[in-house]
């Protein structure tokens, strides 16, 4: 692969359009690009039951040493791997694909057997893990990774923008705290189970995300047919490795550049809501700890084994036993998700968040998609190779 290539493809992918590039350059050192990822996730995993062991009353001593190990391996070996990609062709592809196996099988094997032991260890969580690794090879290969990695950025950048929106959104805050002192809707958060408040958030969360989608794909097709009759593409990718002498053709997008296309924007939108609904969390977490006695919280939740007069029951947090009475943790979030809804439909039609967010986001993608016509038109001339 030529070092023209090789900065076109970097650029896609910098620029989160990994599924322009083709099936052969998506699937290069896919093993050793997916090991960091699943690293991470069993660093994670292997925290979290750490925690949760240490806050839940009696921990087994050998098991706290075990996950501590555990932990601390994980959370090094994806700067073990970074070494071993940058020492080029000291250890060669085989090198650097072992130790990315290496890190795959700690996490499939090594993992549960920190976690239970030996005497625990089953071959359906062993098989459990293995699908995850083998999901996180499959989004690896599809470039979830640079969608993402792009996304945030893109919306840590447009931060500011956010902040403009919450002071925009004090009214629905004033009605959702209104709302957060319902009798009703602590009964309901109380006997509502944590899978099942998962359940209902998930179940709104999908909503919203149809939503973002019907809204961005309109967006998009009128972004495409400003873009088949305007000049200037070669204005647009001054500065980047696409260099044209003449006008590309805008081509229709294949279906998974249009799902590319769509997802970077919906990720993006999806993030700042995801911000917005934290910041919401926070804020109703604090106020229910803060404004609600115990004692009233056991009244209105009317919790059978939290008599009143009697401490709350304590909540917990992906198993980790957290200083915040159950009842307020699962209301929190049942209202801040539901406000979160609120503000993903709301933004779609203010003016403000168009052109704090919005209209940016759309110019950086017609700068990615002038460079997929170009690249696609160099490709065609066999002027820029894609494999």
């Amino acid at each position: 692969m030529n070092a023209q290539a090789r900065d076109v493809h970097e650029w896609f992918l910098r620029r989160g359009l990994p599924l322009v590039l083709t099936r052969r350059v998506r699937s290069r050192a896919l093993i050793e690009r997916s090991a960091p990822v699943i690293s991470g996730i069993g660093a994670v995993m292997a925290l979290t039951a750490l925690a949760a062991d240490l806050t839940g009353g009696s921990p087994d001593p050998a098991r706290l040493i075990r996950l501590g190990l555990m932990t601390v391996v994980l959370v090094i070996a994806p700067f073990v791997l970074d070494l071993a990609h940058n020492a080029g062709t000291t250890l060669g592809d085989v090198g650097r694909r072992t130790a990315a196996g290496v890190v795959i099988a700690l996490f499939v094997v090594a993992l549960p057997l920190a976690d239970r032991g030996l005497t625990g260890l089953t071959a359906a969580e062993v098989g459990g893990l293995s699908l995850i690794a083998a999901l996180v090879v499959w989004l690896t290969y599809l470039g979830i990774g640079s969608i993402l990695l792009w996304a945030f950025r893109f919306a840590w950048g447009q931060f500011g923008a956010l902040g403009t929106l919450m002071s925009r959104a004090l009214p629905l805050l004033m009605l959702t705290v209104v709302v957060y002192f319902t009798g009703e809707l602590w009964q309901l958060a109380a006997r509502m189970t944590r899978q099942r408040l998962w359940q209902t958030i998930g179940f709104l969360a999908a909503i919203a995300i149809v939503f973002m989608i019907a809204t961005i794909r309109d967006e998009v097709r009128a972004l495409r047919e400003d873009q088949s009759g305007q000049s200037g593409v070669a204005k647009l990718l001054s500065g980047t490795p696409l260099t044209i002498d003449r006008e590309p053709t805008c081509t229709p997008l294949s279906l998974p550049e249009q799902v590319n296309v769509v997802a970077i924007m919906v990720v993006s939108q999806a993030i700042q809501v995801v911000f917005f609904t934290t910041g919401l969390l926070v804020f109703f977490v604090a106020l229910g700890v803060i404004a609600v006695p115990d004692d009233v919280t056991v009244l209105w939740s009317g919790e059978q084994s939290c008599p009143v007069g009697e401490p709350p029951c304590a909540g917990t947090w992906f198993g980790i036993h957290v200083p915040i009475p159950q009842t307020v943790v699962h209301t929190s979030m049942f209202v801040a998700v539901l406000s979160g809804l609120y503000f993903t439909v709301s933004t779609s039609v203010d003016p403000l968040y168009r052109q704090r967010f919005f209209d940016p986001l759309i110019a950086d993608l017609a700068v990615s998609l002038a460079g997929r016509d170009a690249y696609l038109e160099l490709e065609d001339s066999h002027e820029c190779p894609r494999d």
